[in-house]
Order: C-alpha cells, then sequence, then structure tokens
C-alpha cells in the first residue's frame, strides 16, 4: 500500500522521562503513553501519545483515515504507532487487517518509532510478517496474556512484552528483564497496582518493577531517538 507523502520533513518527540506505562486509555494519564485512534486524537500539552488503526476498526478504514493517521504521525506529541496488529475473532479479513499492519509497519519505520501490537489467536502471522519485513524499530506486544511458552516466541525475536492486569505469572516470571514492560490498557487499576501484581509473579518488589518499566520504556524510545536525552 503506497503512503501518502507529508510534503515536510516528520517531526521529533521531545524528550520523553518518568513515563512507566507503556499503553493506557485512560486520557487523563500523566506517566503513560496515551492510546489514540485518528478519530479520537486530540492532544494536551506535556502528554504523550500512540496513534493507530486498531484491528477491530479495519472494517471501515479508508484513504481519508491513513492520510490522518500519516499527518498525526508526524506530531512531536506520538511517542509510538499503534495499536495496530491482527485480531482473529474481530475487524476486518485477516488479509485486510494484515494489508494495514503492514501499512503500520512502514509507518513506524519511518517516522523511527516503535510499533504497538495487538494480536489476538495470530502470534504465527505476526510473528512471520516480523520475520519477512526485519524490522530496524522496535515492536511491543501488548496486553500479554500468552504462555510461557508464547512469551518465548516473542522475546527471542527481541520484542517486547507488555503486560497488565490479567497475564500468566509463569510466563511473565520468563520473560527477560530488559524487555519487559507495564501497562494499564483499560483497566481501572493503577500503573502502581499492576506493578505490584507483577511484583509478586516475579518475586520483587512493586518499586523495583515500576523502575524497570521506566528504564525500559526510557530505553525503548531512545533507541528510536539516539539524539535524544
Amino acid at each position: 500500500m503506497p503512503l501518502p507523502s507529508l510534503g515536510r520533513k516528520w517531526l521529533r518527540p521531545c524528550a520523553i522521562t518518568m513515563i512507566t506505562d507503556i499503553h493506557t486509555h485512560n486520557t487523563v494519564s500523566t506517566d503513560g503513553i496515551i492510546c489514540t485512534t485518528p478519530h479520537s486524537f486530540s492532544p494536551l500539552p506535556g502528554k504523550f501519545y500512540s496513534c493507530g488503526i486498531h484491528p477491530w476498526e479495519t472494517a471501515g478504514t479508508g484513504n481519508d483515515d491513513i492520510g490522518k493517521l500519516c499527518r498525526i504521525l508526524a506530531r512531536p506529541e506520538i511517542a509510538a504507532i499503534g495499536e495496530t496488529g491482527i485480531d482473529r475473532l474481530k475487524g476486518a479479513p485477516a488479509t485486510r487487517q494484515e494489508e494495514l499492519l503492514r501499512m503500520h509497519i512502514a509507518l513506524s519505520e519511518r517516522f523511527r518509532k516503535p510499533l504497538i501490537i495487538h494480536e489476538v489467536k495470530a502470534a504465527d502471522i505476526i510473528l512471520a510478517i516480523h520475520r519477512q519485513t526485519k524490522p530496524k524499530m522496535p515492536w511491543v506486544r501488548h496486553g500479554f496474556r500468552g504462555n510461557a511458552q508464547t512469551a518465548r516466541m516473542y522475546w527471542s525475536k527481541g520484542i517486547y512484552l507488555s503486560v497488565g492486569e490479567k497475564f500468566n505469572a509463569e510466563a511473565v516470571a520468563s520473560i527477560p528483564e530488559a524487555l519487559l514492560l507495564l501497562e494499564t490498557d483499560e483497566s481501572r487499576l493503577s500503573i502502581y497496582e499492576i506493578a505490584g501484581q507483577v511484583a509478586k509473579a516475579r518475586q520483587t518488589t512493586t518499586e523495583a518493577m515500576i523502575e524497570l518499566s521506566a528504564r525500559n520504556i526510557s530505553a525503548l524510545l531512545d533507541s528510536c531517538h539516539p539524539a535524544l536525552t
């Protein structure tokens, strides 16, 4: 799918510090990257966002939506792209979802921003596309609830795994420290409460998990924008 020209150089995001929540739908979050769509994006000063076309919305996506998305992704408030991906239970046929996922991958590479992945019963497709496209930008499989075997399929490819309120404790305990992130997603729990639950599975402290997520998010974003501090 050809991408529209922006007509001008895209903007780098400003430096991001003390973000502990990689993915949230809480629009007033002060410590998270707020997930939006082209239609819901309405930035507030001092906050950071991701933007993408959710797999559930792929059936109604047209060229106007894609053009709007491209313009939004050039903005400095956008720290990541997505969520995007493949959901075998909801949304357009898998072929259409894959087409739009590949478009998001191209945009991630173009804008040098990490990709937030939504995946339901489609790990095989996601990993095959990752192998084929060989992305330079980091990917984050958000809301991971799978088992340790599936977790390994992701993290062995260098894909970050983000966990929220619901997770498989054995899988969470198996994720390498450098590839583990925390998120609230749509949970009513705070990131601190989720960190406490994850800490029990990893036999550590809540504070250590908060620090780990913040450190990994900083590393994730700095790897895309090495000129930033």
